[in-house]
């Protein structure tokens, strides 16, 4: 079957009910893509209008506007409309402190959509997402860990977004644009092995297509069937959540009765219904998934759990959804040794030599290295921004510290550090720096006991 016949089929199958804006970098994808629409429009296999969409990042100086000006070039030699814009990246992604092809990604996106949104002659935007980059991304994100929608890799609708070449392998879009003279450019980052997914296409899939030549076609098919398997779960998902849900809440009681395939699809449901203000780039990953399932499992009533910018909160057996929580404000206090400090948590807390002192738990918190408070004004402090701490002879970003110890907003609201000068040494519960672990000498205890109760853990 030729390139121009998988494309058709593909658009029979996507019903497009008007325009479409091609999204057009001006490689050799986009470049084939555009000229299918074309020849579809030119033979009648299409009789809505065709235009094209370039986002200029500017995150390859000259390279970067040299793509722009061909695409506007290639435009006007075809008698396209063509839309542009450029867009600083790269400051972007370091305002949102945000990765930068995830910031690319997103903006490209929204660019999109805005076109979409003033220009009433298009209904949808077309990208030229092919065979090869459905499994590139199929082992992707097999590699970081997903479930079943993640093994399903690409679709071929998202909404008003269309990809009619994912049937199409890359080295057949290179012999159409053969075969019919294209020209097209060439993004000197795609070679470069900094990024993960050129990696994947450079090293993985080849290496992968020499144990097994079909592989390529044999994962996109696998793709396709795990596909509509995941369609399935999401029809009776939705009739579950029908059951389950009412007044935007959970009935954990009777969700016990449910499967976990359906269970975590009406959780994720819960959370896209529950109109949530959700950060750019900020999503329920599987992990929260599953912890959240786990406590439905497990018959308990009443508890909380700390969500990226937001949390569930499950109360007499239903559980919400919820705005974000107030993170506990900022707070530096001096330490001295010996002195209790009252802490904005409502907690008191004594750092000391003592084994046992007067009205607090027999157990402390931690034991410490005193030699690591000397020399150094000390305090004790709520997180900043950057701090880093170093243990098992490495340096860790606090951030990602406290992300992978997992802590409920209740532990995370009792969060305090101890730093002599900016070198944090102790996070409560969480990390001892290196050169603060006791291995012997002279022991310095860290003890806390609610300010109201004196003598409690």
């Amino acid at each position: 079957m030729d390139v121009y016949r998988k494309f058709t089929e593909a658009l029979r199958s996507l019903s497009p009910r008007g325009g479409v804006i091609v999204a057009f970098s001006g490689g050799a994808d986009s470049v084939c893509l555009l000229h299918l629409f074309l020849t579809a429009a030119a033979r009648g296999d299409f009789p809505h209008p065709v235009a094209a969409a370039h986002l200029n990042h500017a995150l390859r100086g000259e390279e970067s506007d040299r793509d722009e000006r061909f695409c506007a070039d290639f435009c006007a030699a075809h008698g396209v409309s063509f839309f542009s814009e450029k867009i600083d990246v790269s400051a972007a992604a370091k305002a949102e402190k945000r990765g930068v092809e995830e910031t690319a990604r997103s903006l490209r996106y929204a660019y999109f959509a805005r076109l979409l949104a003033a220009e009433s002659a298009y209904t949808c935007v077309a990208t030229a997402h092919n065979k090869n980059d459905l499994c590139e991304t199929m082992l992707f994100n097999l590699g970081r860990g997903t479930a079943l929608d993640g093994l399903c890799s690409i679709p071929a609708r998202r909404g008003d977004i269309l990809r009619p070449l994912l049937g199409v392998r890359r080295e057949e879009i290179l012999a159409y644009n053969e075969e019919n003279r294209l020209e097209f450019v060439t993004d000197s980052t795609n070679q470069s092995l900094d990024y993960s997914r050129n990696r994947i296409r450079h090293n993985v899939l080849p290496a992968l297509t020499g144990i097994a030549p079909s592989c390529v076609d044999n994962m996109a098919r696998s793709a396709a069937l795990l596909a509509r398997d995941a369609d399935y779960l999401d029809g009776e998902a939705k009739r579950a959540y029908e059951v389950l849900v009412s007044a935007g809440a959970l009935d954990t009681k009777k969700a016990q009765n449910f499967h976990r395939a359906l269970l975590s699809r009406v959780v994720k449901l819960l959370y896209n219904q529950s109109k949530l203000p959700h950060r750019e780039g900020v999503h329920l990953e599987n992990l929260h998934i599953e912890q959240l399932c786990d406590r439905i499992e497990s018959g308990d009533p009443d508890f909380t759990l700390d969500l990226p910018a937001c949390a569930a909160v499950c109360s007499r057996g239903l559980l919400r959804f919820v705005k974000e929580p107030p993170r506990p404000p900022a707070f530096c206090f001096p330490l001295t040794i010996g002195v209790p400090i009252d802490l904005p948590s409502g907690e008191c807390l004594l750092v000391t030599t003592e084994a046992e002192p007067k009205d607090f738990p027999q157990k402390p918190l931690a034991v410490l290295d005193a030699g690591a408070f000397r020399g150094k004004p000390c305090f004790v402090r709520s997180r900043k921004e950057g701090d880093t701490i170093v243990y098992f002879k490495k340096t860790h970003k606090v951030k990602r510290v406290i992300a992978d110890a997992k802590l409920d907003a209740g532990q995370k609201a009792k969060l305090f550090f101890l730093s002599a000068g900016d070198t944090v040494l102790y996070i409560r519960a969480t990390a001892t720096a290196d050169s603060a672990y006791f291995r012997g000498g002279e022991p310095l205890r860290v003890f806390c006991r609610n300010i109201q109760n004196k003598g409690d853990a």
